[in-house]
């Protein structure tokens, strides 16, 4: 009779090949054949899966950047960080996030960033791996006690020497943070090596997908990284649901975004302008999810309200009321001086699935600088307080209005921040790691 530890070799042996089946270019080519025969939907999208799948293939056949040089650096530090932790006096633990965003800069960024951020602040060893558009861009020059960072061509080819790597006694924690087609295929060799591996579901990729921003995406990759992982952990409610359907049997749990508890600067004060009072937005403006038609008809009916609006990416050539003002993208330090005039903060998404799946980062900040919230619909923030939702433009400009005159229960927001900080974030990975060696 085989033993315990024999059988769980040939079911991980088997699941390997059945990832190496499923992700080769054979079979992903027959399977959107055969839907395309049987949907007419399908058929309609073949052209563009098509040019998905080549977009796939040609990347994961990229030669490797311009030249051995950057590679050495990064596999450099990457081994030097190993050496450290290997040698310590005690067990250390080192988390590998493959983030799939932009470098880190020393400023506060996106979930992986601020994850990052909060793990170094605890003392934890980070390899932080992050997207890059050119293989000819430098390597960053932001440095950290504990933090490598490796552009994602660089850490899919030291993925196996990460894997294996001995790390003596440290405890070692792996989180997908984007189902980048490829990654999914390291997996088994991750666990077989001592790691514990989560999927943070940050997005809806599907969704992202759809409007054109993330043309990678690939829905059976996901599927088996949410399969094969340990657990999977989504910023919201609706996320949740569609991860637990998308692997039946799946650990599937919540953890929402937050902010770091010392976001606010010791001499914030929160001093709205009056006549005209105004209303705010930071963040992202691209109009694959900014509702910016009605933004631009709230902006019309709330013509006694200024609307100042910070971030980047807005599109151009509009034509938008004398009350709005577009102030282009400020560093995240200078924000409290502008929060600190508004009356109210709004979140004006196109509702739908993209925005059902989405925990703003923002609402955080905005709740910390004292603000109520106005958004349209987005599930995961219904009950969140200070904060009104609707699903339409007359409600939002309504509950605009009751905003702006309303004062915000300081203790309420308090209590809430208090459960929602980076730091309670990094608590809850360390604890997942600790938990379930």
């Amino acid at each position: 009779m085989k033993t315990v530890q024999e059988l769980e070799k040939e079911l991980s042996d088997l699941q390997f090949q059945y990832s190496q089946v499923v992700n080769s270019t054979s079979y992903r080519l027959g399977k959107l054949l055969v839907a395309a025969i049987r949907s007419p939907k399908h058929l309609c999208r073949l052209p563009a899966d098509l040019l998905a799948l080549a977009r796939s293939i040609q990347y994961q056949k990229r030669p490797p950047g311009p030249g051995a040089e950057q590679f050495e650096s990064v596999a450099s530090q990457w081994h030097g960080l190993a050496d450290g932790l290997r040698n310590s006096d005690g067990p250390g633990t080192l988390v590998f996030l493959f983030s799939g965003t932009t470098f880190i800069q020393g400023t506060r960024g996106n979930r992986p960033i601020r994850q990052t951020q909060a793990l170094l602040r605890r003392g934890i060893s980070v390899l932080f791996s992050y997207h890059r558009s050119r293989y000819t861009d430098a390597l960053p020059s932001y440095a950290a006690n504990g933090l490598v960072q490796s552009p994602i061509d660089i850490s899919m080819q030291l993925l196996s020497s990460i894997a294996t790597e001995d790390l003596g006694p440290t405890k070692k924690l792996f989180i997908i943070s984007v189902p980048h087609p490829g990654i999914e295929k390291s997996i088994n060799l991750f666990r077989q090596n001592g790691w514990r591996i989560l999927y943070d579901c940050r997005d809806d990729w599907e969704e992202f997908s759809k409007v054109g921003m993330a043309r990678w995406f690939d829905k059976d990759v996901e599927r088996q990284v949410v399969k094969n992982v340990d657990a999977t952990v989504c910023v919201s409610s609706p996320l949740v649901k569609k991860m637990a359907d998308l692997s039946l049997g799946s650990r599937v749990e919540l953890m929402p975004n937050a902010v770091e508890a010392g976001f606010l600067p010791h001499d914030y004060r929160h001093l709205p302008v009056d006549k005209p009072q105004i209303v705010g937005y930071f963040g992202h403006l691209s109009d694959a999810w900014f509702d910016w038609d009605a933004f631009i008809e709230i902006s019309k009916m709330c013509s006694d309200y200024r609307f100042e609006v910070v971030g980047h990416s807005a599109p151009q050539g509009m034509s938008l009321p004398q009350n709005v003002e577009l102030l282009g993208p400020k560093p995240w330090h200078l924000l409290h001086e502008y929060a600190g005039r508004w009356s109210a903060a709004i979140i004006p998404f196109k509702m739908g699935p993209l925005a059902d799946g989405v925990d703003p980062i923002k609402i955080y900040e905005y709740l910390s600088f004292g603000l109520p919230v106005v958004s349209f619909l987005m599930p995961q923030i219904n009950d969140y307080p200070a904060t009104t939702t609707v699903s339409s433009v007359p409600e939002f400009c309504n509950a605009l209005r009751n905003a702006c005159a309303s004062s915000p229960d300081r203790a309420e927001i308090a209590r809430f921040l208090a459960l929602n900080t980076w730091e309670v974030r990094a608590q809850q990975l360390l604890d997942f790691l600790e938990h379930n060696s």
